[in-house]
């Protein structure tokens, strides 16, 4: 269930980056942050969830993606952080 609502709250970021409002910022790093945060829940050590599954590769290849995204968010790099959201989306 947290697999699925990690990937619906990307997926939110994702396309609210497409729509270039400036004035979120600060909410797509917050949000970024607590998809990462949920990510990291199902794939780290004494992750319960989901044990070497395959949700949990499939997290573990976003994950670089998602740091990326947020660095260009960070940067207000709207192009680069679109670009690394949608493949972070398709790695999940």
């Amino acid at each position: 269930m947290l697999y699925h609502s990690t990937k619906i709250l990307l997926r939110s970021i994702v396309q609210s980056l497409e729509t270039a409002d400036e004035s979120v910022w600060d909410d797509h790093i917050e949000s970024g942050k607590e998809c990462l945060y949920e990510m990291f829940q199902m794939t780290g050590p004494g992750a319960t969830a989901m044990p070497h599954t395959d949700a949990s590769q499939k997290l573990s290849r976003a994950i670089p993606h998602m740091k990326l995204m947020l660095r260009a968010i960070r940067k207000k790099d709207q192009i680069t952080a679109m670009a690394h959201g949608k493949a972070a989306l398709a790695e999940m």
